[in-house]
């Protein structure tokens, strides 16, 4: 899951703004973590995602080994350090929380939408639906209705508040999130190479 990740912080970030406000980017880099650490793994070689050229490939050929990033015992030390980074810049216990959950949160959305991960190595239980390497056009759709409906919650929210999203905002995020998950449609079985015939 790309998008996906992202829209899922807003979710605490609306939910706290008013009591617990932290920043948005601190909620946006908890959703994102698991793959940050992911690409500095693979970076420096500890980790494997192939192909390694983005022309080259679909989501339905891609070969991943993220036993460090993504699987589900080191998932939850990250989470829970990323929770007290959390509170050390905010020293806000509920931030901190929401915070340790996005990152246990990727790990689901992951197991339903992305590759499969392992309990701690390919020598253990692997988990998930491994959605992008055997149905990743399902996959993407998935990911393209959680965005819309974080997306519509959050309207709905601020609706309820008397503090409607503008319409620029609102149709920014549907884009935005929707819209580039739709457009990952185009190498889901097929790379731009094959495609363009680069």
């Amino acid at each position: 899951m790309i998008a996906g990740h992202f829209a899922t912080a807003l979710v605490p970030y609306e939910l706290t703004r008013k009591t617990s406000p932290a920043p948005f980017w601190l909620f946006l880099a908890a959703s994102q973590f698991l793959d940050f650490l992911m690409l500095v793994f693979v970076s420096v070689g500890v980790e494997k995602l192939e192909p390694t050229n983005f022309l080259t490939a679909a989501f339905v050929s891609m070969r991943s080994d993220m036993f460090v990033s993504h699987d589900v015992v080191p998932v939850f030390g990250w989470a829970l350090l990323f929770g007290a980074i959390a509170w050390g810049l905010t020293r806000n216990r509920t931030v901190a929380f929401w915070c340790a959950g996005l990152v246990l949160l990727h790990e689901v959305f992951d197991l339903v939408v992305g590759f499969e991960h392992y309990v701690l190595g390919r020598n253990t239980m692997g988990l998930g639906l491994d959605l992008y390497n055997r149905a990743p056009v399902v996959g993407m759709l998935i990911e393209a209705a959680l965005c819309a409906a974080i997306v519509s919650w959050l309207c709905a929210h601020r609706a309820r508040r008397n503090a409607p999203v503008s319409p620029r905002l609102k149709w920014g995020l549907y884009v935005l999130l929707v819209g580039f998950t739709l457009a990952t449609l185009s190498i889901a079985t097929r790379s731009l190479a094959s495609r363009f015939g680069i």
